[in-house]
């Protein structure tokens, strides 16, 4: 390994780093460079994005990570505009499927419509979704991407709210589905604030995504970006008008760059090891962050199923686990050839930590297994043309009964005129929107840090 060197292109005093490529980095480092700053982004794998990335297999395309980009992320949709991007994207699908006594019952964009109808739910759980809707309507604009700390009241266990709030069917077919297929976690784990931006983004609203998959987005910025791939941070340090940033290149020399400023946009427990001074509550909150585990199987398709759901909800009350099935062919454009089908089956955290490290035979083996005794799609077996295991740990940022307080005490911990900054979807509900919106306010606090601290 080489020693310790000054690396200088640039003017020090407009020269930032982020460390990170996913799509918070990313779109701190779009907004810091059209604020004027020479930006550098650090990442140590070999592609962009984190966990928006979408691999090719055999003429699919299977998103790995985020998969549904509802037309609630308005962050994203401006960004998408800025970045020249527009063009790419187009309207998905938007029609989800809850499965109960074998019988799936779909949902568009006329949910409160179709809720009335359905045989989903009894007449008397009806009626009491209608609280959810209220208490969900209450929150308003506080329930955003942008921070969690504007809702303590949503600070509560899934299973405390269903008691008070709800009962025991919308938990097992409402509640426990959710929380099964966005986050890969079990609601018994988890607070109400996840249920609450679920319903309040994404229910009942359009989709967009692009045929090229969801990578199209940190792609597109990284075009236009400075990108180092297979650079690895390992410190990041502020001392008077600079900060030091210590990091490995891709030969594995070791580099000490000053620089003006640093956005640190990996996750939460990593972030807490990269900035030695970072104030104690935040590095306790970032610390015990705890992220779902995904692993999930896809099935490229020689003919596609007749079924018009893009996701279909699996409840642990129907399967043992509670599981999820993406009909990626009907969830956005260009997953699969005209005329075959993609289907990629998603299992949650526990079931998905017990088969991580299995082969993937025997990953595939066990997702055929499920398929098979859902009864859902008879013959499917015999139209697999293609296979691919997809591992994504860590998936989400779970929050837990305290989580807001702990963040809260977390943010107010930090010096808002430091010259090191975080991006990251722990903020907010734990999503690309969120972690691109961080990302977003980092660069907008940076910019004011460095603005004001310029010598007359």
């Amino acid at each position: 390994m080489n020693g310790p060197r000054t690396h200088s292109s640039g003017s020090p005093s407009h020269k930032i780093l982020v460390a990170g490529a996913g799509i918070a980095g990313l779109s701190a480092a779009f907004r810091l460079q059209r604020a004027g700053y020479d930006v550098s982004v650090l990442e140590s794998a070999s592609h962009v994005g984190g966990r928006m990335r979408t691999e090719e297999a055999e003429g699919y395309r299977i998103d790995t990570g985020a998969a549904m980009l509802p037309d609630s992320y308005h962050q994203m949709r401006r960004l998408i505009h800025d970045a020249g991007l527009t063009q790419e994207v187009r309207p998905s699908g938007d029609v989800y499927g809850f499965l109960r006594d074998g019988r799936i019952h779909r949902f568009g964009k006329r949910l409160p419509l179709r809720l009335l109808t359905t045989r989903l739910l009894s007449a008397r759980s009806k009626v009491r979704l209608l609280r959810l809707a209220a208490d969900t309507r209450r929150l308003g604009d506080r329930l955003s991407f942008r921070d969690l700390t504007t809702v303590p009241e949503a600070d509560e266990s899934c299973i405390a709210y269903t008691d008070r709030r709800l009962n025991q069917e919308l938990f097992d077919y409402l509640i426990e589905p959710l929380s099964t297929n966005y986050y890969f976690a079990p609601p018994d784990e988890l607070s109400m604030t996840h249920v609450y931006l679920a319903a309040g983004s994404a229910l009942g609203t359009g989709y967009f995504n692009s045929p090229d998959g969801v990578v199209f987005l940190p792609r597109g910025l990284a075009r236009q970006l400075d990108v180092r791939h297979r650079t690895k941070v390992l410190s990041v340090e502020e001392g008077g008008n600079s900060v030091v940033v210590t990091y490995t290149d891709h030969a594995g020399g070791e580099h000490r760059e000053t620089v003006a400023g640093c956005v640190i946009a990996v996750p939460g427990p990593q972030a807490a090891g990269l900035w030695p001074a970072m104030p104690a509550p935040m590095r306790s909150y970032l610390s015990r962050l705890r992220y779902s585990t995904c692993l999930h199987v896809s099935f490229g398709l020689s003919a596609r199923p007749r079924e018009p759901a893009m996701w279909i909800f699996v409840p642990r009350r129907e399967y043992p686990g509670g599981l999820g099935l993406c009909l990626d062919h009907n969830r956005a454009p260009g997953r699969a050839p005209d005329g075959k089908g993609l289907i990629t089956l998603y299992w949650p955290t526990h079931t998905s930590e017990k088969l991580y490290d299995l082969p993937d035979a025997e990953v595939t083996a066990r997702a055929l297994r499920d398929l098979d005794r859902l009864n859902l799609f008879p013959g499917l077996a015999q139209r697999i043309e293609m296979t691919r295991v997809s591992r994504c740990r860590p998936c989400v940022p779970l929050t837990h009964p305290g989580s807001i307080a702990e963040l809260n005490d977390g943010l107010r911990s930090l010096d808002r005129s430091s010259r090191i900054v975080l991006a990251g979807d722990y903020f907010s509900f734990g999503s690309t929107n969120a972690a691109l919106t961080s990302g977003e306010i980092a660069a907008s606090r940076l910019t004011v840090t460095l603005e004001a601290q310029q010598p007359n």
